[in-house]
């Protein structure tokens, strides 16, 4: 990383003492300037009283550091939500929020009907962030919604179930979404232990009551699983405040053995479970263009046949920067539709 011009800081200084703090984050004293903001609008900073200045001077102090501005401020703008974020549960991106919107437009297409019942299954959720934005977006147009959440985390269903009932008190949720969501701790990898049941016999235990062995129907399988690989999460490649400050647990998945490389072990399970549910619309978000590539591969290996469209979205240039993408590097969302 490019060391900031000594005039630039001496030029940030004689501006606001706190902002040479967070140029060591921000790179620049327009992106300094607007984080001092959201900051001092988070302490309500008053300069008549001395503690709420120095704990806005406290915060730059961690941002510094590298501690995410998410987990300083306690939220991040998803859609029209407000996310609570605390360490220990990985940051809503902008990329995830716009193939999450993309998502309730491919499911709109081909669930025309509001009386249709609609099922969802947001696996390795996180905050709750995309079950909950999909039901704000989809509730006002399907009377039967169901959208059920898993992670493998305690501290991070404990934190989607605020979000739920945050938004709700917001008025971002109809109160609706408080039964029409259910969170649920389990493992999408593994085959399950005495105190954690695998993915496989949640969805058996939600499945039809006079069928317990089957599972229920999903209309959209979203996901946005760990896929950094160890090397890269410890190599420099991962910004410094990923690496330092959100879990490792949500980025980089565990060393098992599988065909393929192992970032992408999720990848391989949770085709084959969409395959199993016969989904029909499957969105996965990717680490890369390369892995997005990979997992394109690897569907139509197991899928054996051209009843699947899968396309990478964004592709074209245009739509990159529209939806928030990097244009050249950054996550990419692998979108698979039966026909």
């Amino acid at each position: 990383m490019p060391r900031i011009p000594y005039s630039v800081i001496l030029r940030a200084h004689r501006e606001n003492s706190l902002l040479p703090l967070l140029l060591k984050e921000c790179r620049t004293i327009d992106s300094a300037r607007n984080e001092l903001r959201w900051l001092r609008e988070a302490v309500q900073e008053k300069q008549s009283l001395p503690t709420n200045w120095s704990r806005l001077r406290s915060m730059c102090r961690l941002r510094s550091k590298g501690v995410p501005l998410q987990y300083l401020l306690g939220n991040q703008p998803f859609g029209d939500l407000e996310i609570l974020c605390h360490q220990g549960v990985l940051i809503p991106r902008p990329e995830t929020e716009s193939y999450t919107y993309k998502s309730a437009q491919l499911v709109q297409k081909i669930k025309r009907k509001p009386e249709t019942k609609l099922r969802i299954l947001d696996l390795c959720t996180g905050t709750g962030c995309i079950s909950l934005l999909l039901h704000a977006l989809l509730a006002p147009h399907f009377q039967d919604l169901s959208i059920t959440g898993v992670d493998i985390s305690p501290v991070a269903l404990g934190l989607a179930q605020k979000n739920l009932q945050h938004n709700i008190k917001l008025d971002q949720l109809v109160l609706q979404a408080a039964t029409d969501i259910q969170f649920h701790r389990a493992d999408v990898l593994g085959n399950g232990s005495d105190t954690l049941v695998s993915i496989r016999s949640l969805l058996q235990t939600l499945g039809r009551p006079s069928q317990p062995s089957e599972h229920l129907q999903y209309d959209l399988l979203i996901s946005n699983p760990p896929y950094i690989s160890r090397a890269e999460f410890r190599n420099g490649t991962t910004a410094r405040s990923v690496r330092l400050f959100e879990p490792e647990l949500a980025l980089v998945p565990p060393s098992v053995s599988e065909d393929g490389r192992p970032e992408d072990i999720f990848y391989h399970r949770i085709l084959s479970l969409a395959l199993e549910l016969k989904t029909p619309i499957t969105v996965l978000e990717c680490g890369d263009m390369a892995q997005a590539q990979r997992v394109v591969t690897l569907h139509e290996r197991l899928a054996g046949n051209n009843d699947f469209s899968a396309e990478i979205w964004p592709r074209h240039e245009r739509d990159l920067a529209e939806y928030g993408f990097h244009e050249t590097d950054g996550s990419r969302c692998v979108i698979i539709q039966r026909l």
